[in-house]
């Protein structure tokens, strides 16, 4: 069966379980041989009990949505809250502390996405309603014309995704979207897949997204290699993906709903009536710019680096080398010099002073790789040393998603709070740090989305002449349609994060351990390793961080016969696999597109299952082609 093709909910339900099995123990196809005994021993000490709790996660909310057509938000609800009670039975912790971590975990996901798609859903009917969206829709189809008007949507999309989040991208998007299927009363779902196509791959390919950043970090990929070669695979998959769309759309067309109460109240404008290119243009440049110049800056001046120990920073080699030879396991020097992040000949270095330039570097680059460690710090070793102000906030933050330069500030700050006399303290306010500083208001996504609200309702308003109380009324309707959007993308979060605390990344990682792999089986386990993580917790940014970090212990530090940014290519293709109910991104498309949950699982998912398999076919053959080895 097609995925477009109709078929009974249980069949649909079967076929998405069926998805995730075959990912889930696909992985012992893709990795290469184990170590005889020690293998299947780890094999068998496997708890097989996070991935049943996961499947019967989506067993509960595919059942609920698909087969008893509940309403999505009580459905995620219901089925967060059924796992998280699944979690305290198995950890024996009570009910009511289960039910808290629903609710924080619902608060947590609506305080990412509430100001967002508020703005965004008051931007999409001030760009409708004055004709913004019109008037850009016209301009495009008269240099494109009307047939390649899904191709400029997805080039959009593809562009704009660098910089900016996928879920920002689509929402400013889905406006022209609406406007063009009006002019051309067809291939409403094919422009709704041309634009989430073009987002959706640079989102996971092309730094500096967040995703593909901390996976070039952790992989050890220089970031202009990982954004030159991410757009080489990200450009032929969109085109694929794009090729997909036409082909679901001929296949599955589907109708324009209104996305709230009396959309279409106010008459379309005559041409002349229509404000001008650079006024309609502006609710969706200007967050663009603004996020896009934060954006730049902070990456700039992320790569200087300055926390990192440089030779001039150390007051005294002879004095330094020789705290680490004596250190104690339990003292930050011991910290150090014992990190897992170290080589044993690392250590060594780091014991005894440097004599030449050349070993002073080798000195210093320990220091550096050690400062990387996310475990660096310890409370008994730390116990005597006042913790700067700066390593408590950061280490209060979300270590998974937390930049290498990040960290290693964090780590430098402890180390020169406790041996100050024996390394400068580094100075991180440069230039380009406070420029980036600067901006880190005006390039906030909810503020840089509250200006161009502002600028759509103004423009809305001189454009048809209306009251402020009149202007009000079309906002309150906008925003109390974008209030259920909120709703149910913030339970998908929340289930998203209860299937997270299965532990099943854990047991994916157990799954992989021992297991060597060699030439192209490494993208395949790289590429396996990211899909069955995405399918099981919904983050492709989550899936992309883990599986990076698991193929790195995996290669140990060998070479594979091709350059590793094909190994984060390849991590990052299968971030996009088997993307359902538990992605933020499956109900921004959902809703925002005015779709339905059936609709968007034979649409949204195969069509980023192509994307997923297109990348990892590219990634395969560039591999092979160019393999830029060594």
């Amino acid at each position: 069966m097609m995925p477009w093709d109709n078929g009974s909910a249980m069949k649909r339900l079967a076929a998405c379980l069926g998805l995730f099995s075959l990912v889930i123990f696909s992985g012992d196809v893709f990795a290469a041989e184990s170590v005889g005994d020690v293998g299947a021993q780890t094999a068998e000490s496997i708890s097989m009990t996070p991935i049943w709790m996961v499947l019967a996660g989506i067993v509960s909310v595919l059942a609920m949505i698909i087969g008893l057509k509940l309403n999505a938000f009580l459905a995620l609800i219901i089925s967060a809250l059924f796992v998280s009670l699944l979690i305290g039975f198995q950890s024996g912790d009570d009910a009511g502390s289960r039910m808290e971590a629903v609710v924080s975990a619902f608060g947590g996901s609506a305080g990412g996405v509430g100001i967002v798609i508020a703005m965004a859903a008051i931007i999409g009917k001030c760009m409708l309603d004055s004709g913004s969206a019109d008037r850009i829709v016209r301009t495009a189809v008269g240099v494109t014309g009307e047939k390649k008007a899904s191709l400029g949507l997805m080039v959009s999309g593809f562009i704009l995704a660098v910089p900016v989040f996928f879920d920002t991208v689509f929402y400013l998007l889905v406006p022209l979207a609406r406007s063009l299927h009006k002019r051309t009363q067809a291939n409403y779902l094919r422009y709704l897949m041309a634009i989430a196509t073009g987002g959706a791959i640079t989102h996971t390919l092309v730094p500096p997204t967040p995703g593909p950043l901390l996976v070039s970090a952790i992989l050890g990929v220089d970031i202009g290699m990982m954004m030159a070669v991410g757009a080489a695979v990200a450009i032929p998959s969109a085109i694929l993906g794009l090729i997909f769309s036409i082909v679901v759309d001929k296949k599955m067309p589907v109708p324009m709903r209104p996305l709230g109460a009396n959309e279409d109240k106010h008459e379309p404008l005559a041409e002349e009536q229509l404000p001008s290119l650079w006024a309609s243009m502006l609710p969706v440049i200007l967050p663009v710019a603004l996020i896009g110049a934060g954006t730049l800056a902070t990456t700039l001046a992320d790569k200087e680096d300055r926390a990192a120990v440089t030779a001039a920073d150390i007051e005294s080699f002879e004095l330094l080398s020789e705290k680490f030879a004596d250190a104690s396991a339990l003292s930050p020097a011991g910290r150090m010099v014992n990190s897992s992040k170290l080589t044993d000949e690392q250590r060594e270095t780091l014991k005894a002073p440097p004599t030449t330039p050349e070993q002073e570097a080798l000195f210093v680059a320990a220091m550096n790789d050690a400062l990387l460690d996310p475990d660096f710090y310890d409370a008994d070793a730390f116990d005597d040393v006042e913790i700067p102000e700066v390593s408590s906030e950061l280490m209060a933050a979300n270590q998974l998603r937390m930049k290498p330069v990040d960290r290693r500030r964090m780590n430098r700050a402890l180390f020169d709070s406790a041996y100050p006399e024996l390394l400068a303290a580094h100075r991180w306010d440069s230039s380009m740090r406070k420029t980036a500083n600067s901006l880190g208001l005006w390039s906030n996504p909810n503020f840089a989305l509250l200006l161009a609200a502002l600028s759509a309702i103004l423009t809305f308003k001189i454009v048809r002449q209306l009251s402020w109380r009149e202007v009000g009324v079309d906002v309150e309707e906008s925003l109390m349609s974008g209030g259920v959007i909120i709703l149910i993308t913030a339970a998908g979060g929340a289930f998203g994060a209860m299937l997270s605390g299965t532990n099943i990344a854990s047991t994916i990682q157990q799954f992989f351990e021992g297991r060597e792999a060699a030439g192209l089986a490494i993208l395949l386990l790289a590429w396996s390793i990211s899909a069955v993580l995405k399918v099981a917790q919904g983050s492709s940014t989550v899936a992309m961080i883990i599986g990076a970090g698991m193929m790195a212990a995996i290669l140990g530090g060998q070479q594979p016969p091709f350059h590793l940014v094909y190994v984060a290519t390849a991590v990052g293709s299968g971030s996009l696999m088997g993307s359902w109910m538990n992605d933020s991104g499956f109900w921004v498309f959902t809703k925002m597109g005015g779709l339905t949950e059936s609709e968007s699982l034979r649409s949204w998912t195969p069509l980023l299952a192509t994307l997923s398999i297109g990348g990892l076919v590219t990634t395969i053959i560039l591999s092979q082609i160019v393999p830029m080895a060594g």
